[in-house]
C-alpha cells in the first residue's frame, strides 16, 4: 500500500440551510436536504469509511490509530473535519470555541475554520467579524439586538478566508466551500435569521458560550478584516503546475495544486485530498473532480497527469518542486 491512494466515500450532513446544491454541483449521491458532506472525518457521529484496496471498510478512526506509518502525525487523535458546502440559505451567524472555552466543555482544544471557495454566484456574501467595537457587539449579543453589528463580505471564487476560534462568521447563500476545521464538532449560534425547526420551536442559540468564546480570542479578529485574505503564496508556478499556499500553521496547511500536463513532486507527510476541478491521474491511479483520497505519508513521490486541481490539507510540511 506504499503507494496506493485511499479513497473515502462522503458523509451527507442534514441542515435547515440545506438543500440540492451538493448533489446537482459534485454529483453526490444525497438526499436534497444535503447541506455539507464530510469528505474526511473520525467523528464518533460521522466517521468516513475507506472503499479501497487492503484498508477497504476501514473507518478513519482505525486507520488513523492502527496505521499511523500512514500518517506520521504527532497528533493522538485524527485532527480535522473537511468539508464540502453548498448552502441554498444563510448559514447561522456563529463563533467556534477557544482552547479555554473548549477545555472546561471537556474537549481537548478549540477549533480554527478556514474556507476556500470553489464556486460562488453574481451576488454572494458572508459574515465575517463585527461593524462595532467588541464592547458593543457583545452588549448586542447578549440582549439580542443583532441590527446592524456583523461585517459583512462580498465573495468571490478563489476567495480564501481564515477563521480562528472565536470569530463571528457565517457562510452565505450561494457560496460553494471546501471547509476545513480542527476535529472539535462545537459550534455556538449566535443569530439565525428567526428561523424554526420543524416542530415550529425557534432554533437554540448558544450565547453564553459565544459570548466567552469571544471574550477569550484576539480582539482584531472581530474588529478588522485582517485574516480574511491572507495572501497566497507561490510555492511553484510554471506551465504544467501550480502550487499555491494558502496557509501554513500548527492548526493546518491548506495547498492548492492545478495540473497541465505532467509534473512530479516531492513531497513530506500525507495529503487530505480533494479534486475540486478536472480528472486525470496521480501515481497511476484514476482521479477525477469530487473525488476524496488520502496519499499516504509512506508516499514520498508524486506523478500527476492530466488537467485538474487538488484541494489539499495536511499537518506542517513541505512540497518539493521536482520535474
Amino acid at each position: 500500500m506504499k503507494n496506493n491512494l485511499l479513497f473515502f466515500k462522503v458523509i451527507p450532513r442534514q441542515a435547515i440551510w440545506g438543500g440540492n446544491r451538493v448533489r446537482k454541483y459534485f454529483g453526490y449521491d444525497v438526499p436534497d436536504t444535503t447541506g455539507q458532506v464530510w469528505a474526511f472525518s473520525a467523528q464518533a457521529d460521522g466517521e468516513t469509511i475507506c472503499q479501497n484496496g487492503s484498508f477497504k471498510g476501514f473507518g478513519l478512526k482505525k486507520l488513523w490509530e492502527d496505521y499511523p506509518e500512514l500518517f506520521e502525525s504527532k497528533n493522538k487523535s485524527f485532527p480535522y473535519i473537511i468539508s464540502l458546502v453548498a448552502p441554498v440559505d444563510n448559514l447561522s451567524v456563529q463563533v467556534h470555541p477557544t482552547d479555554t472555552v473548549a477545555k472546561k466543555l471537556g474537549y481537548e482544544n478549540g477549533k480554527n475554520e478556514a474556507w476556500v471557495l470553489l464556486k460562488t454566484e453574481s451576488k454572494t456574501s458572508l459574515i465575517y467579524g463585527s461593524k462595532i467595537p467588541i464592547s458593543d457587539l457583545l452588549k448586542g449579543i447578549k440582549s439580542q439586538d443583532f441590527n446592524n453589528i456583523f461585517n459583512s463580505q462580498d465573495t468571490k471564487q478563489g476567495d480564501f478566508f481564515y477563521i480562528p476560534a472565536g470569530t463571528i462568521h457565517g457562510l452565505g447563500k450561494g457560496n460553494i466551500a471546501y471547509e476545513i476545521q480542527q476535529s472539535t464538532d462545537l459550534t455556538f449560534r449566535v443569530y439565525d435569521y428567526e428561523r424554526r425547526e420543524k416542530d415550529g420551536r425557534a432554533r437554540k442559540l448558544d450565547i453564553p458560550d459565544a459570548i466567552e468564546s469571544i471574550k477569550n480570542s484576539n480582539p482584531q479578529n472581530n474588529t478588522t478584516l485582517n485574516f480574511v485574505h491572507p495572501k497566497a503564496r507561490d510555492l511553484i508556478n510554471n506551465k504544467n503546475v501550480s502550487v499555491r499556499e494558502y496557509i501554513n500553521n500548527e492548526s493546518f496547511v491548506i495547498t492548492n495544486i492545478t495540473v497541465k500536463g505532467r509534473f512530479e513532486l516531492s513531497k513530506q507527510g500525507y495529503w487530505l485530498t480533494t479534486v475540486s476541478e478536472g480528472s486525470g491521474k496521480l501515481n497511476g491511479a484514476k482521479i477525477q473532480f469530487s473525488d476524496n483520497f488520502i496519499v499516504p505519508a509512506t508516499t514520498d513521490k508524486v506523478i500527476l497527469e492530466g488537467n485538474f486541481t487538488l484541494m489539499i490539507t495536511s499537518e506542517k510540511r513541505t512540497i518539493v518542486e521536482g520535474s
